[in-house]
């Protein structure tokens, strides 16, 4: 698990993140716990006709896979993520300090260029989509940290959490950032 207030490179946050949390694995364990009722199956198919009893062990064994995944270590260490590497090379530790940042677009503004790998999607593009996905949050926080109110971004963080909110309340789920429209 990363330290508290630990923001990406493209300014989100790992606090709010499932991936940084144990409730991925927390809820596969406690839906293991349920499927150990041997009632369970037939409950179900009466409730809901879809539910295949036989897709049971197929879908235990999934569960069994997420209890032992292990919480993300963050973001910012990532070196396939193109904004890392793109920050990395330019020698900053986040694009609030990318002079191709624009605040006022919401944007990043840097020319694209192919990435060196064919599966990975160029930087701006990237960033571009989180900035949809995350409904402008990232920027938010850019922004923040370009003016020096870092506070400000922790208290709306501890905010989040203490209303039990993660980073799924901030997504634009209709926003797909593998989606090649901007290629």
């Amino acid at each position: 698990m990363v330290k508290n207030y630990e923001l990406t490179t493209c300014g989100l946050s790992c606090d709010v993140c499932d991936a940084n949390t144990t409730k991925i694995q927390d809820s596969a364990n406690y839906l293991l716990d349920v499927f150990k009722d041997p009632v369970f199956p037939s409950v179900i198919s009466m409730i809901s006709p879809e539910f295949k009893s036989e897709n049971v062990p197929i879908f235990k064994e999934i569960l069994e896979i997420l209890t032992k995944y292990p919480p993300c270590p963050g973001c910012n260490g990532r070196e396939d993520c193109t904004i890392n590497q793109c920050a990395k090379n330019k020698n900053i530790d986040n694009c609030s300090k990318c002079k191709l940042l624009n605040i006022d677009l919401k944007s990043c503004t840097e020319e694209l260029k192919p990435s060196d790998n064919a599966f990975m999607i160029p930087a701006p593009v990237f960033f571009n989509k989180l900035v949809k996905r995350y409904r402008n949050w990232n920027i938010e926080n850019l922004n923040a940290i370009k003016q020096g109110m870092k506070e400000e971004i922790n208290k709306k963080i501890d905010k989040m959490i203490k209303e039990g909110k993660t980073n799924r309340d901030v997504i634009d789920l209709l926003v797909n950032i593998f989606e090649p429209d901007e290629l």
